[in-house]
């Protein structure tokens, strides 16, 4: 049994308290009158309210997550596999890992799995890191491994919908491409890797 004081669930009890009075706050704010109310002590208020109810929100997502996405691991461990049967001894190994492994894909991969088939909204994918303004090139980076994730529009919002667990592997020469650059691969390692991925 998880222990509700560690992890997401601690942070939200922690977190909670503190959000309320600065959710308080910033109603107490409002409801003055405009002669009163200071815009600037209004901002502030905001502002703050908002970094709170980011942290908030994040942990009580994360709740709802497991620690651990086997699906995710899984498809990359197949990924890998495959990228290295057919390019090992051919291109160098430290080109062909799989990239986008970090807890945030991870969490971002879980809420479009926990909706399979069903569109999710970027804004509820952005409560899982914490309103970053990066969540959607997350999200595309997870298409990039060649997960099946098609992009949308509902109600005027974007939407992100994770259709099946069938990877395309004709993105993994792109892997590799993006894996040399990122890694700053040598001319001749590139053009001797590029050969290679045109056959």
């Amino acid at each position: 049994m998880t222990d509700q004081h560690t992890g997401p669930t601690g942070d939200w009890h922690q977190l909670k308290p503190d959000t309320t009075h600065a959710v308080k706050g910033v109603l107490n704010l409002l409801e003055k009158d405009d002669s009163e109310a200071d815009a600037q002590n209004l901002l502030d208020a905001y502002l703050y309210a908002k970094r709170l109810l980011a942290e908030s929100m994040q942990a009580l997502v994360r709740t709802t997550l497991p620690a651990e996405c086997d699906t995710f691991r899984d498809l990359r461990a197949q990924l890998a596999a495959r990228i290295a049967e057919e390019y090992t001894e051919r291109i160098p190994a430290r080109y062909l890992t799989v990239p986008y492994g970090s807890r945030t894909h991870e969490e971002l991969f879980s809420m479009l799995l926990r909706r399979l088939g069903q569109p999710v909204s970027a804004a509820l994918l952005r409560v899982v890191t914490r309103d970053s303004v990066h969540t959607e090139r997350r999200t595309r980076e997870l298409r990039e491994l060649g997960l099946d994730i098609v992009t949308g529009h509902e109600s005027g919002s974007d939407v992100y919908t994770l259709r099946s667990l069938e990877l395309d592997t004709s993105l993994i020469p792109t892997i590799i491409t993006n894996n040399l650059r990122d890694k700053k691969a040598s001319e001749s390692e590139k053009k001797a890797a590029k050969a290679v991925l045109s056959e």
